[in-house]
């Protein structure tokens, strides 16, 4: 097959109208050639346009909690910490992350032994100043999942961070957050915008693959891992 069949090809499992009884699309890499046809199809509105900007890498193979919330938060119109680094400048990083308020719910040293979890993810948000609603990975099934990520991947103010397991979406890896950037009605998928950018690039998951991922369980809070809506 010469490479004009195999773009035809692709272009034409990627355009097909996504059917629940259909196999669970594979991941699908951004700069995969499915990956380019699904990208330039990221709707307007799409969360994508206002995290992108603001894509952290996290700075260690355990601040990926951390990496996740400073994209959300340097996205939002809030008020933001002056890191001696970049001063004058307001910017969210890795480091003034860690205000005295969120010490008291996690050091630094905890979370790279170990992480963040959903709950303490929700409670460093809200010592930031913004809202944040945990969810269950396993209150969550498929339909409830897409009717969720449908409305809150769009531009309406609220962003998604989730927790799930890498080996459940296909990858290496154990616990991990990351943000979600946009869904894709026509495969059923979501953007995952890892933070681990020296391992994987942003990469679409399909709906049921993330769910059975979110639904897997946390070790260190004994809870199901999930999601984390954040709002102003």
């Amino acid at each position: 097959m010469n490479k004009l069949a195999r773009f035809i090809l692709l272009a034409v499992l990627v355009a097909a109208p996504f059917s629940p009884a259909a196999a669970e699309p594979a991941l699908v890499y951004w700069n995969s050639e499915a990956g380019k046809i699904l990208r330039a199809r990221i709707p307007a509105d799409a969360d994508y346009w206002q995290l992108s900007p603001w894509f952290a890498e996290q700075i260690n193979q355990t601040y990926c909690s951390v990496a996740s919330a400073i994209t959300v938060l340097n996205a939002m119109p809030i008020k933001k910490p002056v890191d001696p680094i970049y001063a004058p400048n307001a910017y969210f990083t890795q480091s003034n992350y860690f205000t005295p308020e969120v010490v008291k719910v996690i050091s630094p040293q905890t979370v790279l032994s170990q992480g963040m979890t959903r709950d303490e993810m929700v409670k460093t948000l809200v010592a930031q100043g913004v809202k944040a609603r945990s969810i269950a990975g396993d209150t969550l099934d498929e339909k409830s999942l897409r009717t969720l990520l449908q409305k809150a991947l769009g531009d309406d103010g609220q962003f998604v961070l989730a927790n799930y397991l890498r080996s459940s979406v296909g990858q290496e890896g154990g616990g991990h957050w990351s943000a979600l950037a946009a869904y894709d009605a026509q495969t059923d998928s979501v953007l995952i915008l890892d933070v681990a950018k020296y391992m994987y690039a942003p990469v679409w998951v399909g709906i049921g693959t993330l769910q059975k991922a979110i639904a897997t369980l946390d070790t260190t809070s004994n809870k199901a891992r999930g999601l984390v809506i954040v709002s102003e």
